[in-house]
């Protein structure tokens, strides 16, 4: 807590000084000589309280404080005197002063003065941090939420990233536990969202600085917006920072970086790196057919575009995270690609048999108007096509054709009653290439044609 004392008396500053070390050594005590000096001192750094000379070179301590109550608020004013004039009190109380003390001060004062102001900074750090958390909260989900009495404090926010499980909760702490007064938290889809705040932007300039410099782990990245009083600028840069944190796959990972030299970069490498980002979520969730569709366009992407490959290091370290394995990028898409499929298999191959069969239900049901067969199955999942239709057979109660069929005829009634398309049209649609052998599972299954089932339904027929 820090403690400003005011006074023209060097030997006053020593005196109080003494007997404020003596209540605790946990206070920081600065000096000013004059009120020009004690207005300087406000506007650089936060004080919980101030001991302040009522007779003083320049302003009195009365007009000093009348001018403080500008610059910080939210200071306690304490005046000293050797007067005991009423005039004086009056004025004091004018100014809503904290109290009037008579020198010289004993240490019964000061130990009630610095009790009581540490005793009020905490109520008003927990009220603080409460109506920010409030603004954070509400601003993420799209509520109107405003500052309130502390409106013109300057904020900055903070998006935290942690790619790897292998980061302890001490280690996502470590680099903010000094400003635990200062900030406030909360968890997104994104990663962890901080709000900094205080009435000197001094402050959180230095914050940022000494956070540039902390040596992060590998797998805990940190972006940060720049400082503002303004809220409606606060509220643009939360959006910013949590479309483009996802650019630390391809900047690199363990680092710290302002938001506003990032915001240049095109959606080319926006885009990538959300694919990568959709491709880990898909991998630490086991989707098997979400991270294969992912690791295709990951391919495909990074091929494509030079400005991707000039990456080439970053990208390979966040996959060997992801996959918890060394990851070299070949010179060829082929390659690449068949890497990432191994990697999916053996995730399959490593899962239970109901993940397995979770897993190849889901391909299935996103894949069955393609002429996938038990054999394409086996290759891709990296299991004999005689465990595949086994494990389904046990799982769905009935076999791997007789599923594919039953998608495929479902998706074909909701299409010839929600749309004007052809039969033809339908049948290709539905994963057939021949519309007489697509009407004879039809006729089998629902005991009419694709043309009668929709004109029994009330659809009328094509012109």
């Amino acid at each position: 807590m820090n403690i400003l004392v005011v006074d023209d008396e060097p030997l006053i500053h020593i005196s109080i000084e003494k007997l404020i070390h003596t209540c605790s050594g946990e206070e920081t005590v600065f000096h000013a000589y004059n009120g020009h000096q004690m207005l300087a001192a406000l506007g650089e750094r936060e004080f919980a309280l101030a001991f302040v000379d009522i007779k003083m070179p320049g302003p009195s301590g009365l007009e000093a404080i009348r001018q403080a109550r500008e610059i910080a608020p939210f200071t306690r004013y304490y005046i000293m005197t050797g007067f005991d004039e009423f005039e004086y009190a009056k004025q004091a109380i004018k100014l809503k002063v904290d109290d009037y003390l008579m020198k010289p001060l004993d240490l019964k004062t000061i130990r009630e003065t610095v009790e009581a102001a540490r005793s009020q900074v905490l109520l008003n750090l927990e009220h603080k941090k409460n109506v920010f958390r409030n603004w954070l909260e509400s601003t993420l989900n799209r509520r109107e939420s405003f500052f309130n009495e502390f409106t013109g404090h300057y904020c900055g926010l903070m998006m935290v990233n942690v790619d790897s499980g292998g980061i302890s909760p001490e280690q996502i702490q470590s680099p903010f536990q000094s400003y635990d007064g200062h900030l406030v938290s909360v968890f997104t889809e994104h990663g962890l969202m901080l709000l900094c705040f205080s009435e000197k932007s001094d402050y959180l300039l230095e914050m940022y600085r000494s956070l540039s410099a902390f040596p992060y782990p590998e797998g805990l990245t940190c972006f940060a917006a720049s400082i503002t009083s303004d809220p409606g600028e606060l509220k643009a840069s939360l959006t910013s920072l949590m479309d483009r944190s996802c650019l630390r796959v391809l900047l690199g990972l363990g680092s710290f970086y302002y938001l506003t030299p990032l915001m240049d970069i095109g959606p080319v490498k926006l885009d990538f790196c959300r694919t990568c980002l959709e491709w880990r979520a898909a991998f630490t969730a086991r989707d098997y057919t979400a991270f294969s569709n992912c690791s295709e366009l990951i391919v495909n992407q990074f091929y494509r575009h030079e400005e991707l490959q000039k990456h080439l290091e970053n990208l390979c370290s966040f996959l060997s995270l992801t996959l918890d394995r060394p990851v070299e990028i070949p010179p060829d898409a082929a390659a690449l690609k068949e890497q990432l499929a191994q990697a999916a298999r053996e995730f399959v191959s490593g899962s239970d048999q109901d993940s397995k069969a979770q897993s190849i239900i889901r391909f299935i049901q996103e894949h069955y108007a393609e002429n996938i067969s038990a054999a394409e199955l086996s290759e891709r999942f990296g299991l004999s096509a005689n465990h595949i239709t086994n494990l389904l057979k046990s799982t769905l109660g009935i076999r791997y054709n007789d599923y594919v069929t039953q998608l495929r005829l479902s998706r074909a009634k909701e299409l010839l009653l929600s749309t004007r398309l052809s039969v033809k049209e339908i049948t290709t649609a539905c994963g057939y290439f021949s519309q007489s052998h697509f009407t004879k599972l039809f006729l089998e299954h629902e005991g009419c044609t694709p043309a009668e089932y929709r004109k029994d339904k009330g659809v009328k027929p094509l012109k």
